[in-house]
């Protein structure tokens, strides 16, 4: 009887302490909801937890911390492209501070994955049908001989009013389409490309070019390649005016902004590269046109050449009362 009774103390004992180390699932709940609540940074429009919820079959999140290090486990069942029953595994680390995450392991059925796997099956879970597929392949792509250059965010800076489509072709061929304005002459001019899609391999080809309707050659595409992809306007436009207006660049900030925003690019009489903007605001109920210059350099740099509000000269500081207004 007396060992019985040591026996079941030292079991109390041990729960105790386990008790005493045990996470409040408030703790989890807050860990978990970093992630469940985040975005991946390709498909900034689709919350994780939901796009989990919906895609995977008896999903299941975990929090746990291992030395200083917090980690969000998450579990699901889904089918294969077999039609077969499949597990994956994600593991995310997340730092509470500021509420970021990256996953750093994953795998299916019991077998680690490398990151080469990772967008495309991604992809699955955020964008499920097969247009949004397309799209994403050409828009979130790049051109081999251009490979620094997300197209989506080189032609979004490049052209005005830019819109992405898709379609099946009567052979079955998978097209996405993007139209883009440009300005040429005080004439707006329509740019049409149009890229045929192999899903399978996550291919594309640029099937046809057409400037106001008129089929462009191989040279008229690389020619235009060419100058969207070393465009000074994209320098300008993902920089940054200043240290101190550095969580938006200049396009974001300035297409946000203003209403009908236009940038054109030219070389000065002088040989001056010129990158200029047009847009209007609302100032104090008033409509405001606003019109902008920038040097750019050789170096990719740039400074403000020149600025005017309503036909009329400002000065350096005024623009930095304008960034002001924009910024914040």
């Amino acid at each position: 009887m007396k060992k019985f009774t040591i026996l079941l103390l030292l079991v109390l004992s041990v729960s105790s302490i386990a008790l005493a180390q045990r996470l409040l699932p408030q703790d989890s709940a807050r860990f978990i909801s970093i992630v469940t609540e985040g975005t991946f940074n390709n498909f900034p429009d689709n919350l994780i937890g939901e796009s989990f919820e919906a895609f995977f079959e008896m999903p299941r999140w975990k929090y746990s911390k291992e030395g200083t290090e917090n980690i969000v486990e998450f579990s699901g069942n889904y089918l294969d492209e077999n039609g077969e029953a499949a597990t994956v595994k994600m593991r995310f680390s997340v730092k509470e501070e500021d509420s970021t995450f990256i996953m750093n392991y994953w795998e299916i059925n019991g077998v680690p994955q490398d990151n080469s796997n990772q967008f495309a099956f991604l992809e699955k879970i955020f964008l499920p049908e097969r247009a949004d597929v397309a799209i994403s392949i050409v828009k979130d792509g790049y051109f081999y001989d251009y490979p620094e250059k997300i197209i989506g965010e080189s032609f979004s800076n490049y052209f005005s009013d830019g819109s992405w489509d898709y379609f099946v072709t009567a052979d079955n061929q998978d097209v996405v389409e993007y139209i883009g304005f440009l300005y040429e002459e005080d004439e707006t001019v329509e740019t049409v490309f149009q890229f045929t899609v192999n899903l399978d391999e996550r291919t594309f080809d640029i099937e046809y070019l057409g400037i106001d309707d008129v089929s462009q050659d191989d040279a008229a595409i690389d020619s235009l390649l060419a100058s969207i992809m070393d465009s000074k306007i994209t320098e300008v436009k993902n920089s940054y005016f200043d240290v101190y207006y550095n969580w938006m660049t200049l396009g974001e900030a300035f297409d946000g902004f203003f209403y009908e925003p236009h940038w054109d690019y030219f070389v000065s009489t002088d040989d001056l590269h010129i990158v200029e903007f047009y847009g209007t605001f609302d100032l104090g109920g008033i409509p405001a046109e606003v019109y902008a210059q920038f040097e750019v350099y050789e170096d990719g740099t740039f400074d403000l050449y020149y600025w005017e509000i309503d036909e009329q000269y400002e000065t350096i500081n005024a623009f930095y009362l304008l960034l002001e207004l924009i910024y914040y």
